[in-house]
């Protein structure tokens, strides 16, 4: 038995419409919500609290940027290879705001990547993905030496920026932070410096 979106048909004798129209009833509510793995898809179910409202959603993957056409954003699920297994990621694209009379920049709405394929959050070296194609990670390192070669925890083409912080003060008067900096040397790579081998936690936003 499936849903047919034909029933009734208006050539119909109703008492030939009853069985299929009970037949779509039937399906309706298996294909307005459909658990798998004790995860809702589509829609919550009937005669739920929360009737009616999106679950997970399912999105049909695209080979093409489906581009916009109208004054909305399309989100759409395009296969993308990040760390070395082609998956489906999530993009969007959104409608194009310049030029405008004020600033003539052109700037059309190429598809901006909103998902990775993986994060850590068992660290040592915890990361995650910003939009846009980036990644945010971040760790802490104890008793690092006066130089610290930190690599990003996957592939990167290029780090953006990164942030030292130490854990510890200098003695004295005033306790002020020990001094440490950082300089990024390859696109998966930086190294901190500090004048002694002490604790301190990084930060780093680079492109996928």
């Amino acid at each position: 038995m499936t849903y047919d979106p034909q029933i009734p048909l208006a050539s119909s004798n109703p008492k030939d419409s009853a069985s299929p129209i009970q037949v779509n009833f039937s399906q309706f509510a298996a294909i307005f919500s459909k658990l798998v793995g004790g995860v809702y898809y589509n829609h919550m179910p009937m005669n739920d609290p929360s009737e009616g409202k999106h679950a997970s959603v399912i999105l049909q993957n695209q080979t093409l940027d489906p581009g916009v056409t109208e004054d909305l954003a399309v989100l759409y699920s395009k296969t993308v290879t990040q760390t070395g297994t082609p998956q489906p990621q999530l993009h969007v694209q959104i409608p194009t705001f310049l030029p405008t009379p004020d600033d003539r920049t052109i700037a059309p709405n190429e598809p901006m990547l909103l998902t990775y394929s993986s994060v850590d959050v068992a660290g040592p070296i915890f990361y995650s993905f910003l939009p846009g194609g980036y990644l945010i990670a971040f760790g802490i390192v104890t008793g690092a030496a006066i130089t610290s070669t930190i690599n990003m925890p996957v592939a990167t083409t290029k780090i953006l920026t990164v942030i030292v912080n130490p854990n510890t003060v200098e003695g004295g008067a005033g306790s002020s932070p020990v001094k440490i900096s950082a300089d990024i040397k390859t696109a998966t790579q930086f190294v901190a410096y500090s004048p002694a081998a002490f604790d301190f936690t990084w930060v780093a936003i680079a492109k996928t």
